[in-house]
């Protein structure tokens, strides 16, 4: 099998991979061993000798400039021809499947990072603080290091946190109009653009909210979720199931007791696709379930034999539900 992957790997890097052939390395990529498949494709890319090979410091010094560990899940990804420097981080970047926009402003290149990530992709970073960082589909993180030493975090989207303890600094992720604080802790955080609703999920520890519109501050504890509503400019906290809250993280596309209509709106974000529902019957139904690493396609054919409805692909990211 290794002599296959490294047979696939020649022609991705050649620009003369099938779609079928690709969706296979990668099928075998992320189910094989990391350290093996590291010095497998390490070595591979050594020996092509249409490629400069680059010094073990050269490669640590790409790591360190960019300062971030990477797990993504990218789902299409080919490529005509690829520049030295990518060729350079190649066998990470199908080892972890990673692929992020990663900006540092030039007048503060020491204090911030800025980290985009598409709809229909999720990622795992660490923080130069150590603190790690899940980021769902179509989100965007801003960190830097903050005056009077803490340690700030702007969220666009949805992430979970784990932040490294460090009393001295605090950690704190803004999000619209509220701010979370925490010295070291475990929870989700969605506010998605142009959503009136900012949710605040604790797993461990404690965290306090806080806001320009809120009268005072408000304390989690764990299994509490804080759903504040920038209309009302009012705060609700309620028990929460926090497998459920942060089953994304781990690639499970997890609802329970949701509307049809928002679980389209889920399917919409997790696969990066537009989906067109035209069945108004099923619209406010109250499902649950739960994929971990399906299809798509699988997805859609649990709903087509469940509620009887049909699907049909118009184009490469458009789907129609209808009856």
């Amino acid at each position: 099998m290794e002599n296959y992957i490294k047979i696939l790997y020649k022609k991705f890097i050649y620009g003369t991979i099938s779609k079928d052939e690709f969706l296979e390395m990668r099928h075998e990529l992320n189910k094989s061993d990391l350290p093996a498949l590291k010095s497998l494709l390490s070595d591979e890319w050594n020996e092509d000798l249409n490629l400069d090979v680059m010094t073990d410091k050269d490669k640590e010094d790409i790591r360190s400039k960019l300062n971030f560990y990477v797990e993504y899940d990218k789902k299409r990804i080919f490529r005509k021809r690829i520049t030295q420097i990518a060729a350079a981080i190649i066998p990470f970047v199908f080892i972890l499947s990673a692929v992020l926009y990663i900006q540092q402003p030039a007048a503060k290149v020491e204090k911030d990072f800025v980290v985009s990530v598409k709809q229909g992709n999720r990622a795992q970073v660490t923080l130069p603080d150590q603190s790690k960082v899940w980021m769902n589909s179509n989100s965007k993180l801003i960190y830097r290091n903050g005056e009077n030493n803490t340690r700030e975090v702007k969220l666009i989207g949805e992430a979970f946190f784990k932040v490294f303890k460090d009393k001295s600094r605090p950690f704190i992720v803004s999000a619209n109009n509220i701010q979370v604080e925490v010295l070291g802790t475990s929870f989700n955080v969605k506010a998605r653009n142009g959503s009136d609703i900012i949710e605040t999920s604790l797993v461990e520890g404690s965290i306090k909210l806080s806001g320009t519109e809120l009268t005072q501050d408000y304390q989690l504890k764990p299994n509490e979720k804080a759903t504040y509503s920038n209309s009302l400019k009012s705060i609700k906290i309620e028990s929460t199931d926090n497998e459920v809250e942060t089953a994304w993280k781990d690639n499970k596309l997890q609802f329970k007791s949701e509307r049809f209509g928002n679980v389209v709106k889920r399917l919409e974000e997790w696969y990066g696709v537009k989906i067109i529902s035209k069945c108004p019957t099923i619209e406010n139904d109250i499902i649950s379930g739960a994929f971990k690493g399906e299809s798509l396609e699988t997805v859609l054919e649990t709903f087509a034999i469940q509620y009887k409805i049909k699907y049909s692909n118009k184009g490469d990211s458009v789907v129609v539900l209808y009856n």
